[in-house]
């Protein structure tokens, strides 16, 4: 805003050339006011809904009615909801209208006769309302500022590029993030360089941000912004961890598959489409990708299974079938020592995906919601995959098959739920 817009209502001409002599030569925090002129409360209404950002209106009580002024009062506070305007109240008959009704009546700033606003006098009022807008407008902005800054999700912040979007969104502005070539010790996270540049550090990079105006309310954005990019470092070093432990559970999935002379792409597939069907039943983005990282440790415990009895090409004999069902409880024994959440679901996983919907499976005999909902998943995803690719024991299985035998364990085998949404995504799955 380059000026003050103040609006002056009075049907008097003279009140109007007056106080526009007046007013002219007035600055305030080197700015000019700009004087709008309404001689009717219809008037003024018009022009308060076109104009934006009016700072002062100057009100007279008596124009087309003996209330005109203070109908146009309760149409700035109430129909507009105007409540950072300043609205003082002018008259030339004061016994009409005492003062202490209307200030305690109406949500106005001042109350002034006409005859008492001199020219010193209206430049006192006009300065003080102005100062007044000023703070108020401050305070509203901030308001604003901290409000948008507490809707951000800071989940999706992951890169100085998701910085730069959501910096560009909540104020408004557009915004140039550059590498910083600098020597410079930058004691605190952000150092302002100018009004409308800082210089900031993650991870002991140091960047530059210039924004297309200059910022106002700079302690308040500082405070902020701190906190983006503490949650920025944060989900970097947080995705850096998932990344090494993807590699990690990766590896001990791939050993385990090779010693049934398999690959790891299966850990991979039966991963994804977990995911996927995770995605429709699950409400936490956390717990998703926990359970789609867990669920590469399901067979897990087959490490302890003799080569004689896990490579097998023709069917086990029932002490085999026996020892092989064993890798349920070995694979939740391994992971639920460690104390992370991510090894307790795994270990869960491994010990409740062979569980069947309708209390047929082993190794507890679990049935419906007894079964933790990761196995209940995992279960569906692993089957498919399995059927669906070479076995020692046998070849895959054409997918119609693969979909049909699903299709018939639905409530058997499958949570009928899970089964559903298996096929809402069954084009999906069936490009892996």
């Amino acid at each position: 805003m380059d000026e003050w817009k103040v609006l002056l209502v009075d049907d008097e001409e003279d009140i109007h050339a007056l106080t526009s002599i007046i007013l002219k030569d007035i600055k305030f925090k080197n700015k000019r006011i700009k004087l709008l002129s309404a001689y009717s409360a219809k008037q003024a209404k018009e022009l308060l809904i076109k104009e934006k950002d009016i700072s002062l209106s100057i009100i007279d009580i008596v124009m087309e009615n003996e209330n005109s002024g203070l109908e146009l009062v309760k149409f700035i506070r109430e129909t507009l909801n105007n409540q950072i305007m300043r609205i003082v109240i002018r008259t030339g008959q004061p016994g009409y209208a005492p003062p202490r009704d209307i200030i305690l009546k109406y949500n106005i700033n001042d109350y002034r006769e006409k005859s008492e606003l001199s020219s010193n006098g209206l430049f006192t009022m006009v300065i003080a309302r102005l100062r007044e807008y000023s703070e108020i407008k401050k305070l509203y902005s901030q308001k604003n500022l901290l409000e948008k800054f507490d809707t951000i999700d800071s989940s999706k912040i992951v890169s100085i590029n998701d910085l730069k979007r959501i910096l560009e969104d909540t104020l408004n502005t557009s915004v140039v993030i550059t590498k910083a070539e600098t020597g410079k010790d930058i004691k605190n996270k952000i150092y302002w360089k100018d009004n409308n540049e800082i210089l900031f550090k993650i991870n002991k990079k140091s960047y530059t941000i210039n924004f297309s105006k200059n910022m106002d309310n700079r302690d308040l954005f500082t405070i902020a912004f701190e906190k983006l990019i503490l949650d920025l470092e944060n989900n970097i070093l947080y995705k850096e961890r998932i990344n090494s432990l993807y590699q990690l559970i990766y590896i001990l999935s791939e050993i385990t598959e090779t010693r049934s002379l398999e690959t790891g792409e299966h850990v991979k597939r039966v991963s994804t489409i977990t995911k996927l069907i995770s995605e429709k039943i699950l409400d936490n983005k956390e717990h998703i990708e926990t359970v789609s990282l867990a669920s590469m440790l399901h067979d897990i415990g087959k490490i302890a299974i003799p080569d004689k009895i896990l490579n097998k090409p023709n069917k086990l004999s029932d002490e085999e079938w026996k020892i092989m069902k064993t890798h349920t409880e070995i694979g939740y024994k391994i992971l639920n020592s460690v104390e992370n959440s991510l090894f307790k679901i795994a270990a869960n996983i491994a010990l409740y995906h062979h569980e069947n919907w309708d209390g047929s499976g082993y190794p507890k005999g679990l049935k419906n919601s007894e079964i933790p909902i990761e196995a209940q998943i995992v279960s569906i995803a692993d089957v498919y995959d399995a059927l669906s690719n070479d076995r020692i024991y046998r070849k895959a299985w054409p997918k119609e098959k693969v979909l049909k035998y699903i299709k018939e364990n639905s409530g058997k085998k499958f949570n009928p739920k899970l089964v559903k949404i298996f096929f809402d995504l069954s084009d999906k799955i069936k490009e892996l």
